[in-house]
C-alpha cells in the first residue's frame, strides 16, 4: 500500500502562520498589561481608601484621647483644688480663730493703735498679688474682724517700675483682674489707684476714714522707699504695719544683719521652721459691708 508523501509547506504559508502567532502573542501581552494596570489602579484605590479610613480612625482616636486627657486633667485639678480648700479649713474656719504668729508682723509707723472712729482697714497690696495663702491679706482681715470694720484692698499702679515692659504690666493686670473678682466674691472692695503710693494712698486713707494700713514686704530698695514715703505722709493717728507674706520665716526674724553666704543663714532658718511652716487659714467672706464701692480702672477692664 502506497503512502502519500508529506509535502513541505510553502514559504508563504509558513510566514503567514508565524505572523498569526506573533499577533496573537502581542494581543495577549497587551491584554495582560491592561489587566495588570487595571489591577494596579484598583489596588491603589483600595490602598488610598484604607489609608483614608486609617487616618480618619487615627484622627478620631487622637481626638478621643485628647478629650479623655482634658477630662482627667480637669478632675485632677478639681480634686487638688478641693484638697487645698480642705487643708485651709483644717487649719481654721476663719483667720480670727487661727493662732496667728505676731512675729510675721512689724510696726513701721510710730502709732500702734487704731483710732476709735475708724471706718475701715486697708490692705495695701504690692508684692504679693493674690488673695489666698497671703499672710498680709490674712492679717488685714483679722484686724478688720477684730475691730468689726470693713476691709479694703488697694493696689497702686505706677507708670514705671524698674525695667518692666508693657508685656510685664499686661501680665500683672490680668492677675489683678482675678484678684478683683476674688475680692468681689468675698465682699471686700478692691481699689486700683493710678499713681505712686505716696501720692494716692494717704489721700484715700484721709477721705474714707481708714483706721489702719497693712502692707506686704519686699527687700528691694525701691519698694522699701515706697513704704517709707507713705509712712511719712499718712495721718499720725493711722498705724502702718508690714507683714512678710513672701518668705516662710520672716526676713527680720531670720537674721538681724546682712548675710553673705548660705552656710551662715541656713541654720538660722532651719531652727525656726517649726514656728512658721504652718498651714494657711482661708480668707472668708467679710461680714462687715462698706459704703465705699470698689474702684476698678479701665486698665483692668480691658484685659479680658
Amino acid at each position: 500500500m502506497s503512502q502519500k508523501a508529506k509535502m513541505p509547506k510553502s514559504k508563504s504559508e509558513s510566514s503567514g502562520g508565524e505572523k498569526s502567532d506573533t499577533s496573537q502573542e502581542d494581543a495577549s501581552k497587551r491584554k495582560s498589561i491592561t489587566t495588570a494596570k487595571r489591577k494596579s489602579q484598583e489596588n491603589k484605590g483600595k490602598s488610598k481608601i484604607i489609608s483614608d479610613l486609617s487616618s480618619s480612625e487615627t484622627s478620631d482616636s487622637d481626638a478621643k484621647k485628647k478629650k479623655m486627657q482634658e477630662k482627667n486633667d480637669a478632675e485632677a485639678s478639681g480634686s487638688l483644688s478641693e484638697a487645698v480648700k480642705k487643708s485651709r479649713l483644717g487649719a481654721a474656719t476663719s483667720v480670727s480663730d487661727f493662732k496667728f504668729n505676731k512675729k510675721r508682723v512689724r510696726l513701721v509707723s510710730p502709732e500702734a493703735d487704731l483710732k476709735d472712729d475708724a471706718l475701715g482697714v486697708v490692705y495695701w497690696m504690692s508684692r504679693d498679688q493674690r488673695v489666698e495663702d497671703n499672710w498680709a491679706f490674712l492679717y488685714a482681715q483679722r484686724l478688720a474682724l477684730k475691730q468689726k470694720l470693713p476691709l479694703h484692698v488697694v493696689f497702686c499702679l505706677v507708670p514705671k517700675f524698674l525695667e518692666a515692659t508693657i508685656r510685664h504690666f499686661g501680665f500683672m493686670l490680668k492677675g489683678l483682674q482675678e484678684v478683683a473678682e476674688d475680692c468681689k466674691g468675698l465682699n471686700i472692695p478692691f481699689h486700683l489707684l493710678i499713681g505712686y503710693a505716696k501720692d494716692v494712698l494717704p489721700n484715700f486713707v484721709k477721705e474714707h476714714g481708714i483706721g489702719g494700713v497693712v502692707t506686704d514686704f519686699s527687700p528691694l530698695r525701691v519698694p522699701m522707699q515706697w513704704v517709707s514715703d507713705v509712712c511719712e505722709r499718712l495721718p499720725k493717728d493711722v498705724p502702718l504695719v508690714q507683714v512678710d507674706a513672701h518668705n516662710i520665716v520672716p526676713c527680720w526674724v531670720a537674721s538681724n544683719k546682712q548675710e553673705y553666704g548660705a552656710r551662715t543663714i541656713r541654720r538660722k532658718i532651719h531652727d525656726q521652721l517649726s514656728q512658721f511652716l504652718t498651714e494657711f487659714p482661708p480668707v472668708t467672706t467679710h461680714p462687715y459691708n462698706s459704703k465705699l464701692e470698689a474702684e476698678v480702672s479701665a486698665y483692668i477692664g480691658n484685659c479680658t
